[in-house]
């Protein structure tokens, strides 16, 4: 995990190894914080926060929750106490294992009440609030069918009110996934730029997903027929590239705005309830959308590609051979 920090283009890395298979918590931040780990265990990583740029400086403590109902009340215990240490702005995000109220919770049986109670007595002693949330409700999805199926928001983002005069536009928005049960929460602290960035005018690896590339390289280069000298293959090369800009407009689009698009269509088939079988389209549609933007940041990433281009192709190549299984199934 620590190494996947130089793919993820993070400058630091904090974590807390699993036992065996299960558990294990990692936390990534880039150059523009300056991030102090004061404390992890098993079930949080608690760190202090400073931001570079605008000298705000906080405490976020990231969350995962006992998984079994019994030792909930260790979990709670162990937020109490860090309460104590600091009067600082707090947040406390994360995968808490269990809801707040009946109507976060879908399934054929309740969820305890009693269990409930005491989630919100330790938010209540903390002096923690929840900051809401925008999309889909539910956090986790168990993935079954009919009655079996369980929706439940498991994850959340709770600060206490120092926090939220800190950054008063702050809002949590459940983002639709294809591959976990749980969908990823993200806090955004200010209001984000909505203007794009102009596309750069360079051969994109994801192209190669489409197996009409050849095709399209080839008709292009024969529309071409350059002549036996440099400028005139220069020139080619040039009609290619924005060829092949112009295709990849017209059957990839801009990955961002697709991707968002896709979560929009998804986060809306899953409110509706849709056929679930529709919803794994979706998420099929999602995830190879997924695979090509992560292709697409391995190829902006700052790594050096001379010297790790064997392991990247070895990354990429078993990538692919995973989707392909899972879509096979």
């Amino acid at each position: 995990m620590e190494k996947l920090k130089w793919r993820l283009q993070m400058k630091g890395f904090a974590g807390v190894s699993s036992d065996g298979i299960s558990g294990g918590l990692a936390l990534f931040w880039d150059e523009k914080l300056q991030v102090t780990v004061l404390d992890s265990c098993a079930r949080y990583i608690d760190v202090r926060i400073v931001d570079v740029a605008s000298a705000k400086t906080w405490r976020t403590t990231f969350v995962y929750g006992e998984p079994r109902v019994e030792n909930c009340h260790l979990m709670w215990s162990s937020l109490s106490q860090l309460r104590a240490l600091s009067s600082e702005p707090w947040l406390v995000c994360g995968d808490f294992n269990e809801a707040m109220w009946q109507h976060e919770h879908m399934s054929r049986s309740q969820r305890s009440e009693n269990q409930m109670g005491l989630f919100r007595d330790c938010l209540l002693t903390c002096e923690l609030w929840d900051l809401g949330f925008s999309g889909y409700p539910f956090t986790y999805d168990n993935g079954q069918l009919g009655e079996r199926n369980v929706r439940v928001r498991l994850d959340r983002a709770c600060a206490n009110e120092s926090w939220r005069e800190l950054f008063p536009a702050a809002q949590v928005v459940h983002l639709a996934s294809s591959c976990s049960d749980h969908c990823p929460i993200l806090v955004q602290l200010v209001l984000v730029d909505p203007r794009r960035t102009r596309a750069s005018p360079r051969y994109e690896i994801m192209w190669e997903r489409q197996p009409a590339l050849s095709e399209v390289v080839a008709s292009r280069w024969r529309k071409s027929k350059p002549a036996g000298n440099l400028a005139a293959v220069r020139d080619a090369l040039h009609e290619m590239m924005n060829g092949l800009r112009a295709w990849s407009k017209e059957n990839f689009g801009h990955v961002a705005t697709e991707l968002e698009k896709l979560r929009a269509e998804l986060a809306d088939l899953q409110l509706k309830d849709a056929d679930r079988t529709l919803i794994r389209q979706k998420m099929f549609q999602l995830d190879e959308l997924l695979y090509r933007e992560e292709m697409m940041w391995l190829q902006r990433s700052r790594i050096t590609w001379l010297k790790e281009g064997e392991r990247n192709t070895t990354y990429l190549h078993r990538r692919a051979l995973w989707r392909a299984r899972r879509n096979h199934i």
